[in-house]
Parts: C-alpha cells; sequence; structure tokens
C-alpha cells in the first residue's frame, strides 16, 4: 500500500481500539456517586488527543405539531406528533489529554460522577422519558474517535425512610402507690415521700 493510500485510509478508518468501561452497581440513588474505570485497550500505535467520560441526563417528550401541505390551490392541514428532547443536566470526566497509545496497550484508569440529589429520575411513559445516559470517548488526532455504544444507567429517588430520619417517642408507665405515713400517691420508684417526706417503706 503506498503512503498515500495509508493516509487515505487512516482518515477515513478509526483505530483498532476499544474503551469498554464498567461502574460499580447498575442502580443508584439521587445524590449518590457513581465509580468505575474506563480501559484501553490498542492493536496499534497512535496519538490520541484526549479521553474523557460522559453523563448525560435526557428527557424526551412527545408533542403535536400542525403540518400544512399546498397542493396546487388547495392547502391541507393534518396533526404529526414528534419528540422534542432537551438536556437536563450533564457533565464530563477527564481521563488524560494529548497521549501515545501504544500497541498493545491495555491500561484502566478510574472515574467518579456525582448525580446531583434535585436531578431527575429516570422516567418511561408513553409520551415522556428521562434517561441518564453514559459513554467514554477516545478522541484521535487525524482520524475518527473511538466511541462506543452509550449505556444507559438507572436512577431513582432516594426512599423516605433512609432521607428522612424518624423520631421515635418513648412512653414510660409510671406506678403510683401510697405513702404508708400520709396516704398521698407517690411514684413506685420514689423512696421518699413527695408530701410528708417519709421514707417509702419496702
Amino acid at each position: 500500500m503506498s503512503s498515500f493510500l495509508k493516509w487515505l485510509s487512516d482518515k477515513t478508518n478509526a483505530p483498532k481500539a476499544r474503551i469498554p468501561f464498567t461502574i460499580n452497581k447498575s442502580e443508584y440513588f439521587l445524590g449518590e456517586e457513581i465509580k468505575g474505570e474506563v480501559c484501553v485497550i490498542s492493536e496499534e500505535e497512535f496519538n490520541a488527543s484526549q479521553l474523557y467520560m460522559n453523563l448525560v441526563c435526557r428527557e424526551s417528550v412527545k408533542k403535536t405539531r400542525t403540518v400544512t401541505n399546498q397542493y396546487g390551490g388547495r392547502v391541507t392541514q393534518r396533526q404529526e406528533q414528534y419528540w422534542d428532547a432537551a438536556v437536563l443536566w450533564s457533565n464530563t470526566y477527564p481521563i488524560f489529554g494529548t497521549a501515545r497509545i501504544p500497541k498493545g496497550c491495555n491500561s484502566k484508569y478510574p472515574f467518579v460522577f456525582k448525580i446531583p440529589s434535585v436531578a431527575r429520575e429516570t422516567y418511561h411513559s408513553v409520551d415522556n422519558n428521562v434517561n441518564w445516559l453514559m459513554n467514554s470517548v477516545l478522541q484521535v488526532n487525524g482520524r475518527p474517535n473511538i466511541q462506543p455504544q452509550t449505556f444507559e444507567v438507572l436512577v431513582a429517588k432516594q426512599p423516605v425512610s433512609a432521607s428522612v430520619p424518624i423520631s421515635k417517642e418513648i412512653i414510660k408507665e409510671v406506678v403510683l402507690i401510697p405513702c404508708a405515713y400520709c396516704g398521698s400517691l407517690m411514684p413506685q420508684t420514689s423512696i421518699f415521700c413527695p408530701h410528708c417526706g417519709a421514707k417509702r417503706k419496702a
């Protein structure tokens, strides 16, 4: 292969490398941390500009709009449904910057994401979806980036029992007995009568 054809092939083909990642569990609560590792596995040597992780909370809402069509002098209208998407929250965790990735590389790098406690939890319905999506991206100099399939993270609300402490009221029963000297009622645990001051008889 000529140097030009090799250069052209490199410009259109991503390096033979993978960047899989793992996280410590599959479901999280709002306010928790997502901890994981991303691995760089390469079968060839190449230059990378940066490696980073993405965590995005995205909402998709089904909406209806009016579509107008004109055929000749006739104007018709119809209702059309579509999905409108918006990013509610996003964060990027940088792993490393400019680097030379060697052939046979198999390195692991830790990452941590803090899920906001006031964010939206995962939600799925017919006309509304809230998704937490995570992916890794390895940017390559002069060649296509390496970006595997996006993974969905399940995020739930913190249980009430875990986030709000429940106060417990302890009620003790006090038994009253008559004083042997003055007849007034006194607690059974008292040694002296609070009225006459006499010592309680055993």
